[in-house]
């Protein structure tokens, strides 16, 4: 071909599928979507920040303390820090964050220091359950607690992040109605507890199992290993000059058992039922100046073999009341 013809013919435009168009496009098409991640998380980091500096928290006491203390003997008001709620709960969120700090319960059920929750600078919110424990106590502080959540979302616009410490599922529609406010949400729980068919992580943005928030003892309990001492627990209680006149009825010693061996109140019950299926207890009614209730006391004899019963009567002796 001649200069001048070469010349005619017009210089060729790369096309889009040119190997190294594309892959310049693909560069910045990449580099593009980087710094766009990067912006976004760079603002939700700063977003989480200003949340955190405005806390609300919001304790559902009576049913972390009854799943606690019944499950894992473990009391949230805890002699160690490093294992006490309120001391972590103030760690984690900081007291110049931390705006408001309250904890709900039928304080006549559960058996709290109010001076040492005071000092930790707790507001303590007195629920009366109608003389109703456990269940029917929880039940009415999850009622108070979510009515102070939404009234304090509509009084104070400046609270930006609501934690809630519960141990059952009953916070969903409290936690789902802070979502819907634009507040940042994070929850407390106890995974053994809550509902399994409803994850209740779901409404929050953050969430953290309190037993190992806590350092809670999950290590499992073998009843039968508490036995003799449960006998001994019994037989020293009726020989008590100040019980001669008092009865000792199941929960009476299902709690006193649990305080006794330093065990959760689950496996008390369980140490109990051994005893019965054992023949080392009975059961009989006495009459006080109270009324007529049951009456724990230790088997005269010595027990029959019960062809059901798990345990081998031979291992143990009765002390004598």
């Amino acid at each position: 071909m001649s200069e001048s013809r070469a010349a005619q013919v017009p210089h060729r435009k790369k096309l889009e599928t040119d190997p190294i168009s594309f892959s310049e496009d693909t560069v910045m098409n990449k580099l593009g979507i980087a710094i766009a991640g990067a912006v976004e998380r760079a603002i939700q980091t700063r977003s989480d920040d200003h949340a955190m500096q405005n806390v609300a928290v919001f304790v559902d006491y009576d049913n972390v303390y009854w799943t606690l203390m019944n499950r894992y003997r473990h009391d949230p008001d805890h002699e160690d820090p490093q294992r006490n709620l309120f001391d972590r709960l103030w760690e984690k969120y900081d007291k110049n964050n931390i705006r408001m700090f309250k904890a709900y319960a039928d304080f006549e059920q559960v058996a709290a220091n109010l001076t040492s929750l005071q000092k930790k600078r707790v507001q303590i919110r007195h629920v009366y359950a109608n003389g109703k424990n456990e269940d029917k106590a929880k039940n009415a502080s999850d009622i108070e607690l979510s009515i102070d959540a939404m009234e304090t979302s509509y009084s104070d616009s400046n609270i930006s992040c609501y934690v809630f410490v519960t141990a059952d599922s009953d916070m969903i529609p409290i936690m789902s109605r802070m979502l819907y406010r634009g507040k940042h949400v994070e929850l407390f729980y106890v995974e053994d507890a809550i509902a399994k068919h409803t994850d209740i992580r779901k409404f929050a943005h953050q969430s953290y199992d309190l037993l190992e928030f806590l350092h809670v003892d999950v290590s499992p309990k073998n009843p039968s290993d508490f036995i003799q001492d449960a006998i001994q627990y019994i037989s020293e209680w009726h020989a008590q000059p100040a019980n001669r006149t008092k009865n000792l009825g199941p929960k009476w010693l299902r709690d006193g058992l649990a305080d006794y061996l330093s065990i959760p109140s689950n496996t008390a019950s369980q140490v109990i039922d051994l005893l019965h299926r054992g023949n080392f207890i009975r059961e009989e009614l006495r009459t006080n100046e109270y009324g007529t209730h049951k009456n724990i006391v230790l088997s005269i004899e010595t027990p029959e073999r019960d062809e059901n019963a798990s345990l081998d009567h031979d291992e143990y002796s009765i002390p004598r009341p």
